[in-house]
């Protein structure tokens, strides 16, 4: 009899047999409700990352506007046209497999009707190649690429991403989405992007800097303020099929971008193109072999009105090469060389550096401003005290001379910032001493950076206390040894004129978001206040009296007070010989209550000029002749000046000889009547302005001939010579120039018309005036 298991052995084994299973069971049921509830979003994740694919959509950067709300930088929406070839591929075979699947329904069909239904059909669809040849044809014309790189590109087997074209407008992504339809196909895409535009090209363009090929800021208030500008992407999901190629262009899902804030400056583009315009004319006649810039902004707020380097480039084309010197010097190179590449970087550095922040020079006798305000203000020297020139000082072992080898005599503080003379403002700086000297230049803020609202700033190179002896002291006071970036010295010019106060010079006004709302507003910030007020009035009044005392070698300009000083160090680091100079002024107005601070270097000069009186000065007067009544400083003027006020000439075409002539005579203009009739059909000179006293010549008349004079030579004369000279001829003066006031003062040789020339009597010949010697560095 064969023994049977027990109850209690069925038990046992069933206890065996049930706790693996049911460890089986709760391990599968856990491991279930984790992937499906407690882990489900990681799993989604995974499952979509597998099935979606997610293409960024770049957010439109935001705009950058002038104070008066001109654009100078915006973004508009481009596309990237790019293949999918896998795609292209299929799509192409799935026409020929629909001809063919029409072609067997026509051969199986006897219904007549019903096969020509199919026939039409099979007419109507274009086979694989035949698409791929007219969407080829399609692509390369509109896309303006050659027809062979259109086709190698579509026809690749090892990607499913091949760009055609970036930067595309949408009237031609709408024209290839259109021809999609139109062959029944897909695999080519247009993606939104945008592009960056600079409408005013050149016009501050190493203040705005530029982006990358990705969209990003990489220089100027466009890096600066990239986080504001640039926005958040948006995205566009589209769904893949299970062996990885994309579901058509149409199944997809579009998450819209965020776009930047915009950027309102205190820019104004209408200062910025005079002040690039003057600077041009500068370089053009001056040579400079460092390039020259320009500042200016407002004394008491920091507010930049306009900021410049010369040779500007375009940022629009950034890698274009704005120096015609070096882009003809790469021209001669092998693209491929060393050569090239390392001149291709230099170039680019220096056409995209901003030189007003980025680079420093020794500030010369501008410098003497804030020697001459820490001395007053720590009360080491009164407005009263003298002290000698003697043309020359010894110090220590080291021998300093003034610019001018006449002996300036004895002299006070406003009388030696009028003749600049370096003796005097190393005794001033002696009598400061090296401790408080540095405390003071500490204060103004030379070591320190200004904090202006742009990426790069330098900072200045100084001699610190601790070497500070009394040669270093001695240099130091009259602005050598010490070198500072141009932002820095007219930030701390301003402080000494506007009332004491170091403000932060600022380029942007505002921040706001692409609905107008205000995300941010940059106000004046006062850092500490160096000076008090009544050395400030002080300054202002000798810096006034430095102008009007030397009108020819300053920023003198009629009926306006303006106070200034001029600047020319040497670049002792660059040559020891002291031949290489650098040429400055700096300028203010109105004298008594600054709204205005302009500051003009020009690194190292190589025409026959050099001093800043004669390089620097001449391009305040031009440009603050211009910008003072554009921004509502209008000129007032004392009876003296009112006699010897240019007048405007106005157009009196047309109007009856009676009316022409108490017009022109009622502005001091002598009147010349030719011809017999009673209308004016022609006058000579019109719209210029002409010296008091001029005359106008008007033909009332077509049988009349026109008088013709022959122009004079007036190289060397005065204004007064000139004028009696050119009165004789029958000829106007147009005098131009800082020195023309001047005793002194001369014609120099470009005069607007040559001597020799024969012109209409009445034509204003333009002269520039200047004096043979210099009143100031």
């Amino acid at each position: 009899m064969t023994d049977r298991p027990t109850t209690r052995m069925k038990r046992r084994l069933n206890i065996w047999l049930g706790v693996p299973i049911a460890a089986i069971l709760a391990y599968t049921v856990v491991n279930i409700f984790n992937v499906s509830v407690k882990d489900s979003k990681k799993w989604q994740s995974l499952a979509n990352a597998q099935q979606l694919k997610s293409t960024a959509v770049s957010a439109s950067r935001g705009t950058i506007y002038d104070s008066n709300g001109t654009v100078l930088s915006q973004s508009s929406t481009v596309y990237t046209v790019y293949a999918d070839p896998h795609m292209l591929k299929e799509r192409l075979e799935a026409n020929d497999a629909k001809i063919e699947e029409l072609k067997g329904y026509i051969a199986k069909e006897d219904d007549a009707a019903k096969k020509a239904t199919y026939q039409t059909r099979l007419d109507n669809t274009k086979s694989g190649d035949e698409c791929l040849d007219e969407l080829v044809e399609f692509l390369a014309l509109n896309l303006e690429i050659d027809t062979s790189t259109v086709r190698e590109k579509l026809t690749k087997t090892d990607t499913q991403y091949i760009v055609l074209k970036k930067e595309v407008e949408k009237t031609v992504s709408s024209k290839i989405e259109d021809k999609l339809t139109e062959l029944g196909i897909d695999g080519i895409r247009c993606d939104p992007t945008t592009k960056r535009l600079y409408p005013q090209n050149t016009l501050a363009s190493t203040v705005l800097g530029h982006t990358d090929y990705e969209g990003n800021g990489i220089y100027g208030l466009e890096a600066y303020y990239d986080d504001y500008l640039s926005g958040i992407d948006g995205r566009i999901i589209t769904a893949k099929a299970n062996d990885g190629t994309e579901i058509p262009y149409r199944y997809k899902q579009s998450y819209d971008a965020q776009d930047g804030d915009d950027l309102n400056l205190n820019i104004d583009a209408n200062i910025q193109y005079i002040l690039e315009k003057e600077l041009a004319k500068a370089v053009e006649e001056n040579k400079p072999t460092d390039r020259a810039c320009g500042i200016i902004m407002n004394p008491k707020t920091g507010q930049i009105y306009a900021m410049a380097t010369s040779d500007p480039y375009d940022p629009n084309e950034p890698a274009a090469i704005s120096d015609e010197t070096l882009a003809a010097e790469l021209a001669n190179l092998d693209e491929n060389s060393d050569e090239y590449k390392e001149k291709q970087l230099e170039a680019w550095s220096l056409q995209w550096k901003n030189k007003a922040v980025s680079e420093t020079y020794n500030p010369g006798s501008v410098f003497k401003v804030i020697t001459g305000a820490s001395a007053l203000e720590e009360k080491a020297i009164t407005l009263d005290d003298t002290f000698g020139c003697g043309t020359q000082i010894q110090v220590e072992d080291t021998t300093f001379h003034c610019w001018s080898t006449n002996d300036h005599g004895s002299q006070n503080l406003a009388q030696a910032m009028l003749n600049s003379c370096n003796p005097v403002f190393i005794q001033i700086g002696m009598k400061l001493g090296s401790e408080e000297f540095c405390k003071y230049y500490n204060a103004f803020g030379f070591n320190e950076l200004t904090g202006i609202d742009l990426p790069a700033e330098s900072n200045s190179i100084s001699m610190p206390l601790s070497n500070m002896g009394p040669v270093q002291l001695a240099s130091s006071s009259f602005g050598q040894t010490n070198k500072v970036t141009p932002i820095q010295m007219i930030t701390a010019y301003s402080a000494a004129i506007n009332g004491g106060y170091l403000v932060t010079p600022h380029v942007v006004d505002s921040i706001t978001d692409p609905n107008g709302n205000v995300v941010k507003n940059l106000d004046t910030v006062i850092r500490r206040q160096v000076i008090s007020e009544d050395t400030s009035a002080s300054m202002r009044e000798i810096l006034e009296g430095d102008v009007e005392g030397q009108p020819g070698s300053n920023c003198y300009i009629k009926g306006y007070k303006i106070g200034g000083k001029s600047g020319t160090s040497q670049k002792m680091d660059e040559d020891i010989t002291g031949q290489t100079y650098v040429s400055s002024y700096c300028a203010f107005a109105p004298a008594d209550d600054p709204e205005i601070v302009m500051l003009v270097m020009v690194d190292h000069p190589t025409g026959e000029k050099f001093y800043g009186s004669q390089v620097a000065a001449p391009i305040c007067v031009n440009v603050l002749t211009d910008v003072l009544p554009y921004v509502g400083i209008f000129p007032e003027y004392d009876e003296d000046e009112l006699q010897d006020l240019q007048v405007s000439v106005p157009s009196v075409q047309y109007y009856t000889v009676e009316e022409a002539t108490k017009t022109l005579e009622d502005l001091g203009l002598e009147v010349k009547i030719k011809g017999e009739g009673d209308t004016v059909i022609k006058q000579v000179p019109s719209a210029v302005k002409i010296e008091q006293g001029g005359s106008v010549v008007l033909y009332t008349d077509s049988e009349t001939k026109e008088e013709t004079v022959t122009v004079p030579s007036l190289q060397g004369l005065t204004k007064e010579q000139a004028k009696a000279t050119l009165d004789m001829y029958g000829l106007n003066l147009t005098a131009e120039g800082s020195g023309y006031e001047e005793e002194g003062a001369v014609a120099q040789s470009d005069q607007s018309i040559s001597a020799g020339q024969s012109v209409p009597m009445g034509t204003a010949v333009t002269v520039t005036f200047a004096t043979t010697t210099v009143g100031s560095q």
